[in-house]
This record gives C-alpha cells, structure tokens and sequence, in this order.
C-alpha cells in the first residue's frame, strides 16, 4: 500500500509541520494585532467553532452505529484558506467582497480550533507534535521573517507532507465507497460544516444582539456560501488522518474519502453560486 520507505514516510509526516505551524503562528498572531473591533470577530469566530463542533459531532454520531474509528472525528473539521481563497475567486466581486473578512475571520479561527485539536489528538498519543510546537513558537517569535518562513512552509513544507501523505494506495473501488469511514466523512464534512456554519454565526449574532437589518450581519445564503467553500480541506485534514487514525487500512480509506470529499464541496459551491445568482437577478 505504501512505495515509500515507512520510517521516511513517517519523517516527512512530521517534522515539514513545524515549519508549516511555524508560519500560522505568526500569521495568527499578525492577524489578531491588525483586528481593531475584537467583539466584531464573535460572529465568524462562534461560525467557525459551529463549523468544526457539527461536523465532528456528526462523525461520531455515526460512529456509534458503525465500526468506523471513532479516532478520526478531526479529520472533516479544518477548513483550508488557500482553497477556500481559490474557491472564492470564482464568484463576482461583489460577492466576494461581501463575505471575504468574515471568510478569512473564520478560517484564522479554524486554524486556532483545528490546532488546539491536534493538541487533544496529539497527547492522547503521548509528547509534544510539532504541529503544536512550530504554532507556538511562530506565534512567540511574531512577524519577523514571516515572508520566508510562510514562502518555505507553503512551497517546501506542505508539498513534502503532502506527497508523503499521498504514498499510500488509494482505493476507489465500489467497495471502498461504501464503508462506513468513507461516507460518515464526507456527509460529516460536506453537510456537517454549512450545517455548523450557519447556527454558529446566529448564534454570535444573537450574542452581538445585531439585527436582520444590521451591515454587519450576513444573510443566510451568504453563510451557506461560507459553508460550502469552508467544507474545502485537504492540508490539516490529512495530518488528522495520519495522527489520529492508526490502523493503515482504515488510514487509506480516510485519505481517499479527504480526497473525494473536495469534488463533493465543488458540487455544493456550484449549487450555491446558482442561488445567489438567481438571488441577485431576482432583486436587480
């Protein structure tokens, strides 16, 4: 199943993600000086802990009824900005520069819930990951370097966890599809993260107490945007397939399932592009 040599693999699965959470270290801690209405950030913030709890909570739900690895309820909870920046290109820059903030608010809180995470996953198998590590030393050391040191962890870093994370043998086959793992992970991820999304940022808007009519509050189907485009994930799911689950047979099911879970999210950006447009001519 794996054509890379198994002590590498597990090299390369490891010690590229301290520099990689090296770099959002310091990029969280940039961006939380540059924020100057902190109580505006409760929304996307409490949106982002609804769009990791739900997913997660799906997941082992399911997982009650089935064999599938409790271990991997982390996998369809991170949310990928770069893929989600790509994603969001697509729409009209009116769209775009609607939910942008709050799309990047989200994520950079997802980055904190997805680490904070890694730390629960990371203990229970005993020491210090260096994903928790790098993140907080990035964040200690602040912006100096930080073009470098995101430029090595986004060009050398990231591709070298990737390509080993990809050693393994995917499984396309029928039967692969229908176990359990593969589809509570999809569901999990691709229904799961609008779903928590959605109630999280009504939640924060409760708490904020803003009204329908308020600038600061997004209609519902920005938010299902948002949801779709954060149902996107690849990097940081990954290191939860490989940190959480241990058995190999089961991690190559989680990895193909992270796999075809991003043509799903594709699918449900495109649904969701077409009822704003619709939105947009019906309103002009």
């Amino acid at each position: 199943m794996n054509w890379m040599d198994p002590v590498w693999r597990d090299w390369l699965l490891t010690w590229p993600l301290l520099l990689f959470f090296f770099a959002i270290g310091q990029e969280l801690r940039q961006e939380l000086s540059h924020t100057p209405e902190k109580k505006h950030l409760l929304a996307p913030v409490s949106a982002a802990l609804g769009g990791m709890l739900v997913p997660a909570g799906f997941y082992l739900i399911f997982s009650l009824f089935t064999p599938a690895p409790r271990t991997a309820w982390g996998i369809p909870m991170a949310t990928d900005l770069p893929l989600a920046l790509i994603a969001l290109s697509a729409f009209p820059q009116i769209t775009q520069k609607r939910i942008r903030i709050f799309l990047i608010s989200l994520a950079i809180a997802d980055d904190i819930g997805s680490i904070l995470a890694l730390g629960l996953v990371t203990s229970a198998h005993g020491g210090v990951h260096p994903t928790i590590l790098g993140a907080t030393l990035g964040f200690i050391w602040g912006k100096r370097g930080h073009r470098w040191t995101k430029i090595a962890a986004n060009f050398v870093a990231l591709p070298v966890f990737i390509v080993a994370a990809f050693s393994v043998s995917f499984d396309f086959s029928l039967h692969a599809l229908t176990q359990p793992i593969v589809w509570q992970l999809i569901v999990a991820r691709v229904v799961g993260k609008p779903v928590g999304i959605i109630c999280g940022a009504f939640i924060g808007y409760a708490l904020l107490k803003i009204s329908h009519e308020h600038t600061l509050r997004l209609k519902i189907q920005d938010l299902y945007l948002i949801g779709t485009i954060a149902s996107l994930g690849l990097s940081v799911a990954l290191i939860f397939a490989n940190v959480g689950v241990s058995d190999l047979r089961q991690q190559v099911l989680a990895i193909t399932a992270i796999v075809l879970t991003i043509p799903f999210a594709i699918i449900s950006i495109a649904v969701a592009r077409f009822v704003l447009g619709r939105r947009v001519s019906t309103t002009s």
